[in-house]
């Protein structure tokens, strides 16, 4: 089994926020709820996308033994233990069905949980899309919101096999991925759907790849080059800087350069800095700011190390906060006081966060004495709500006193408002006397908090 199937299951974490996909098929309307789970959905998409693609680019893959436990149902493989076993059941199993069957198996996904319909849905529209990909597609516009998220997912098992003709039904329907474009689908990992034609053409051939993403415009062209170039910088970096040249539109040669510059950084630090250094002045600082949030994802606190090449700005503040978190996993106590001693207040209250959440769930009581050392400010107030948000299985009257103490109303707030409802659930009537009580929230808060913790909603 590849590797990449255990980040796939990771990514499953949060299937049941995704799993608002079936069951919406009949909606006209869009709640605030569904957009938030949206978002949920496409960041799992992104991680299921590329781990189907690569699973879909194997030709015998339907003919192949089967390698886990042989199942009937969607249901049956949900219903076997461990996770591994699920996924690959689920895979063998859809990889025996005809194009005649797809439909009835997508109308079943309402019979499951919703914590199980995301991976099941999108290793479903995947095979289906690789076998009918036209009959799919339709499929999707009857699923109202939802389907605007599996169209992707469609795209990419249609491209893998055939891109001209992938690229052909998204010319001719571009406003139908337009509302997951919207919606943040312009992932690394998954990218939008001109990028993601464009990568899987790329794997099969590279120059048609090209000639198709020059033939676009805007936005397009811009993703569908990304899409090639990272697939060429994952290959060869070095080739793939070397093809920068054959683009002529200045936005979509910069971005294919930064695009390089991230997956090379993750590699070759030092020939990444090398070659950065013979990019035009005004471009160099873009490209380092991606070529260390590459670096970041192999050895972090070397990527740490280099911040000083960034000067104040977004591409430091984005830089900061992608090393904080990742460095964060494995090492919370050195990112932390690596955040406090580099960028701005601004740039440290961004990162931080991320850090203290990883600390609280490793050792609370050591991130806890970071909070409480640190002075009054947006610094303090992000590593305290972040603490409080994390450490909602540890002392609630501990969680509320820190929780008080925060300066920004909105982050007390949602800090308190969290806490009360964990606390209610376990005590009523005290949190409710706290929240009657407090004088850390103002009038209107108290009763939004109490609504909410209630059950009585926002």
């Amino acid at each position: 089994m590849k590797a990449s199937i255990i980040g796939l299951i990771g990514a499953l974490v949060i299937g049941g926020a995704g799993g608002f996909m079936a069951g919406k098929k009949a909606s006209t309307s869009t709640s605030s709820e569904e957009v938030d789970d949206a978002r949920s959905a496409r960041r799992t998409n992104e991680s299921l996308l590329s781990y189907s693609s690569a699973r879909s680019s194997d030709s015998s893959a339907k003919d192949s033994a089967r390698r886990g436990p042989r199942v009937d149902s969607a249901a049956e493989a949900m219903s076997l233990p461990g996770q591994n076993s699920r996924l690959q059941a689920l895979m063998d199993y859809y990889a025996g069905l005809g194009p005649s069957e797809f439909k009835e198996e997508a109308e079943k996904l309402e019979e499951l949980p919703w914590s199980e319909r995301i991976m099941v849905g999108y290793l479903l529209f995947a095979r289906w899309g690789e076998e009918d990909p036209t009959a799919a597609m339709a499929y999707t516009k009857t699923m109202g919101f939802a389907g605007v998220f599996v169209k992707k997912t469609v795209v990419q098992s249609w491209a893998s096999k055939h891109p001209q003709e992938a690229a052909d039904y998204y010319a001719a329907n571009a406003s139908d991925f337009r509302m997951g474009s919207m919606m943040g689908g312009r992932g690394r990992g998954g990218g939008s759907a001109a990028s993601v034609i464009a990568m899987e053409w790329a794997r099969q051939d590279s120059e048609g790849a090209m000639a198709w993403a020059k033939s676009l415009e805007g936005s397009d062209q811009s993703d569908a080059m990304k899409g090639i170039f990272r697939q060429a910088a994952t290959d060869d970096p070095a080739r793939a800087a070397g093809m920068l040249s054959s683009i002529s539109d200045d936005q979509a040669r910069e971005s294919a350069q930064n695009t390089i510059a991230r997956e090379w950084g993750a590699k070759d630090w030092d020939a990444t800095k090398s070659w950065i250094s013979g990019l035009p002045a005004d471009q160099q600082e873009a490209a380092t700011a991606r070529a260390l949030r590459g670096l970041a994802d192999t050895d972090p606190a070397a990527a740490a190390a280099e911040i000083g090449t960034l000067s104040e700005g977004n591409d430091l503040n984005d830089t900061m906060q992608s090393i904080a978190r990742k460095w964060g996993r494995d090492d919370p106590e050195a990112s932390a006081q690596w955040v406090i001693e580099n960028g701005s207040e601004s740039s440290q209250s961004d990162s931080i966060g991320s850090v203290v959440s990883s600390w609280a769930s490793k050792d609370p009581a050591a991130a806890l004495d970071f909070v409480n050392a640190q002075p009054e400010g947006k610094v303090r107030d992000s590593a305290a709500s972040s603490f409080v948000i994390a450490n909602q299985s540890g002392d609630i009257g501990q969680n509320i006193r820190l929780a008080e103490t925060i300066g920004n109303e909105s982050l007390r707030r949602r800090a308190i408002g969290i806490t009360a409802t964990a606390w209610m659930r376990q005590d009523k009537e005290a949190a409710g006397q706290y929240l009657d009580t407090t004088e850390a929230l103002n009038d209107k808060s108290r009763a939004r908090i109490k609504r909410f913790a209630e059950g009585g909603g926002h």
